[in-house]
């Protein structure tokens, strides 16, 4: 495959913005407005955002399906960018709106808001996922292909994290009461998100776009018939699932996921009330850390690029990991008493959190290579959907968790000060309980099999077959 211009690298990472705005967005501020603005219950609203990620989890899951049967003169990925890219603006702008209205309709309400807005997330984030591996399968340039999404993605975190606070704040001193200058502030979110998807699927042309006029066709029609019966697509879908589930290497890297992910929903969440009640921050302080979370890991962005080309990404990974994992153990036995303090610690912290989003949804790239081999069958969009699932499943636990931690330690969002079990619950909740997590995802990648060596026999297995070689499986028993 040839190597990717730089054009499409960077039209794939301006998707990114909105990625990663939509995340973080939600990620650190549904359930701080669900509790601080909407007055739902801690507990109640953890639920909401876990009803979300699971209907995203069932979203991901078969949109990977869909899209990797789908052929259109568009490809195989840009028409779901394309149908999620509207929906995603609208949908964010209604779940920060606080109406008047009883509890009851509230809760379902924002419960449903959250479920079409998970659900639409899916139809943009799966496909945008598999078209990564798509693009290339250079095992260099795809750490490469995700620097460009990294970087990308720091634009979404100042849109989705950064910014809203100090929009916030600056509306509240021009009179807008706090529920207004959320839902402004989500409007921003929104449309600069939507836009950046469109952006980025209008200017991308992918090999199946290319080839439609001869392969894509014949494909066009094999997706049809599969379809005429949604019972046998149906099974299909789950049949190929779990054909992928019973492989090692994909357990592995899924479980390695699940957990950070864990790991990374309870710190988003309780971000906002450790500094808001623990740190006893203003508006401009929180936005000052929230920005130096987002901008310290570009330190290590170009120093994980480099020893990428000299270790494979399972070394680095274990290695970043550890050395965040331990010193945040530590800052939860000593704690956190000063803006110097949370800065060193957010500093430590970073370079976990690069390490996971910089090499991890590469090395799901990879597992597609690893798949089709020992399964004959080229499924990318499936196996690419794991890493929705990851996300989702983990969104769902640690923001669940959160919620009736919060609850049962006594928060109360309409009071200034709170308790001390609460201020205790939060600050665990920004330590050590991400810590543990992320130690369990660092024994999930020890146990992961795939290095740059096995990646590259892998490649060469799959070349010997194209050319019509028999291919000796028993050397990669170890991956199934």
């Amino acid at each position: 495959m040839d190597k990717l211009k730089t054009s499409t690298k960077i039209l794939y990472g301006i998707a990114g913005i909105g990625d990663s705005a939509l995340y973080n967005f939600m990620g650190t501020f549904a359930l701080f407005f669900l509790t601080t603005v909407a007055g739902v219950d801690p507990a109640v609203g953890g639920t909401i955002v876990a009803l979300g990620s699971i209907c995203e989890t069932i979203a991901g899951a078969v949109i990977g399906y869909v899209s990797d049967n789908t052929a259109t003169k568009y490809g195989k990925r840009k028409p779901f960018l394309l149908a999620a890219a509207f929906p995603l603006t609208i949908i964010t702008c209604l779940f920060f709106a606080n109406f008047n209205m009883g509890m009851t309709v509230k809760i379902l309400y924002y419960g449903a808001m959250m479920v079409i807005f998970w659900t639409f997330f899916s139809v943009f984030f799966v496909p945008y996922l598999a078209w990564g591996a798509e693009l290339t399968q250079d095992y260099n340039e795809r750490t490469v292909l995700r620097g460009y999404v990294y970087f990308f993605n720091m634009a979404g975190v100042t849109i989705g994290m950064i910014l809203p606070n100090l929009i916030v704040d600056w509306l509240g001193s021009q009179g807008f009461s706090l529920g207004a200058s959320w839902q402004i502030t989500a409007v921003f979110c929104g449309v600069c998100a939507g836009a950046s998807i469109f952006i980025a699927a209008v200017g991308i042309k992918d090999q199946f776009e290319r080839n439609y006029q001869t392969a894509g066709k014949e494909a066009a029609h094999k997706a049809r018939t599969s379809m005429k019966s949604l019972v046998r697509a149906f099974k299909d879908m789950l049949g190929s699932y779990w054909e992928i589930m019973k492989s090692k290497t994909v357990l592995c890297i899924l479980g390695a996921s699940v957990f950070y992910l864990i790991a990374y929903a309870i710190f988003s969440a309780d971000r906002m009330y450790f500094l808001t009640y623990n740190m006893k921050f203003s508006p401009g302080q929180i936005t000052a850390v929230l920005a130096f979370l987002t901008f310290s890991p570009l330190v290590f962005l170009p120093l994980i690029i480099k020893l990428s080309n000299r270790w494979d990404k399972r070394s680095l990974f274990l290695y970043g990991m550890s050395i965040s994992t331990v010193m945040m153990l530590l800052y939860g036995v000593m704690g956190i008493h000063s803006m110097a303090g949370i800065f060193l610690y957010s500093f430590l912290y970073s370079i976990g959190n690069i390490c996971y989003w910089q090499l991890i949804p590469s090395m799901i790239y990879d597992v597609s290579e690893v798949d089709e081999l020992i399964y004959n069958k080229k499924r990318t969009g499936l196996v690419i959907s794991l890493q929705s699932l990851s996300e989702s499943l983990a969104n769902a636990v640690g923001v669940q968790l959160l919620g009736i931690m919060l609850s049962a330690a006594g928060f109360d969002g309409e009071v200034g000060v709170q308790a001390d079990t609460a201020l205790l619950c939060t600050h665990l909740s920004f330590t050590v309980l991400p810590a543990v997590f992320m130690g369990i995802s660092i024994l999930m990648i020890v146990k992961y099999p795939v290095t740059r060596a096995v990646y590259d026999q892998v490649l060469a297995a799959l070349k010997a077959r194209e050319a019509g070689e028999d291919v000796d499986m028993e050397a990669f028993e170890r991956l199934r």
